[in-house]
């Protein structure tokens, strides 16, 4: 799911057809990947991102341009990017898998399961579902970043829907959260070490973690957000928290995401229901459609991905995909540098030549 869904999906998907739209079959995978290096180091040269590495799940190597950093490290295939909102779909992973279990509800009120949030005692009905649609009448405000742990909780748990539940689809980061507070409650478990046992281990992300990492010589300097110090997060709520929250910044590389998002295309590793869950549209209005954690709407896919596809973008500069239908699976991870939505349009471009390559 993306902010500013309209214009940051018109983007995307306009700029993928503007460099498919006519265009004949390339003459061999050769020039076709040569092409996506190529594309990948336009947006470098353009100062759209400070370097970027990408990834097909075709078994092709990555492809890598930039910059790791400002002293002028080269980028490095196995780079650590601060995923930003990226992450959020270990976080819709985690539920589903509790789901599976018969311990998680999607269809229950997500009071249930929070009775310490404030609509626990009225009646509430935005269910699990609901927050991972972003569709139960949330805004994206953030009253409750504070830098007192306790303070954060009481004002995160005291925030209020702004419109009917179902009304319209709303990207807030506070849905995302209070899913990984869910997982955290139903686990016992802090969130990274849920995401450690129940969804990376199984899948073998060694490299993928939820906690900062300074003086790890692979992690990317991000751009974003105020400049963090290298290793530490970049999204606000996160550097005001300190722990794992449900609204993403972890750390990943391009393989471990290609692990992660080749297993949704492959559905080999978890129950049926999960991969159910994740890759079936939800919920619909408009132009707007959803699985759960998940976009699916016509104008955020890159061009000649199909209906079927899930996407999923990071304000730091990443965007991960999977195709079911053309059994396509790809990420985008960059840091970068230029305008956000022509970011996730130049994620597009390489999506797009990377399914044809």
């Amino acid at each position: 799911m993306m902010t500013n869904g309209m214009n940051r999906r018109g983007f995307l998907s306009l700029a993928g057809a503007a460099l498919l739209g006519g265009c004949a079959a390339p003459k061999s995978t050769k020039v076709a990947s040569a092409a996506v290096q190529a594309e990948l180091e336009r947006q470098v040269a353009s100062g759209l991102i400070a370097g970027g590495v990408c990834g097909f799940g075709d078994g092709t190597p990555p492809y890598v341009a930039g910059r790791l950093r400002r002293d002028g490290t080269p980028m490095r295939p196995d780079a650590l990017f601060d995923l930003a909102s990226a992450a959020k779909p270990f976080t819709a992973g985690l539920c589903a898998l509790l789901c599976c279990q018969g311990r998680l509800d999607p269809d229950a009120p997500f009071t249930e399961y929070l009775p310490e949030h404030v609509l626990a005692k009225e009646n509430c009905r935005i269910t699990v579902r609901d927050l991972a649609t972003h569709t139960g009448g949330f805004d994206n405000d953030k009253p409750y970043i504070d830098p007192d742990p306790r303070a954060f909780d009481a004002k995160l748990y005291a925030k209020r829907p702004r419109r009917p539940r179902g009304e319209r689809h709303v990207y807030a980061c506070s849905n995302m959260i209070y899913l990984g507070r869910i997982v955290e409650h139903l686990t016992g478990l802090d969130l990274e070490s849920a995401a450690r046992k129940m969804l990376w281990g199984p899948l073998g992300m060694e490299d993928t973690v939820w906690h900062a990492i300074p003086g790890n010589a692979r992690v990317v300097e991000t751009e974003q957000n105020g400049h963090p110090p290298i290793g530490f997060k970049g999204d606000e709520q996160a550097r005001a928290y300190g722990a794992a929250m449900g609204n993403g910044a972890a750390f990943s590389c391009v393989a471990d995401m290609l692990k992660f998002v080749c297993d949704l295309r492959d559905r080999r590793t978890f129950p049926k229901a999960y991969y159910d869950l994740l890759l079936t549209c939800c919920w619909e209005k408009g132009d707007v459609r959803c699985s759960f954690g998940w976009d699916m709407s016509a104008d955020c896919r890159p061009a000649g991905w199909s209906a079927r596809t899930v996407v999923h973008g990071g304000y730091t500069g990443n965007t991960i995909a999977v195709d079911p239908a053309h059994g396509w699976a790809g990420v985008v991870l960059t840091n970068r540098t230029g305008d956000r939505l022509a970011g996730y349009a130049g994620h597009g471009r390489l999506l797009a030549l990377m399914a044809r390559s």
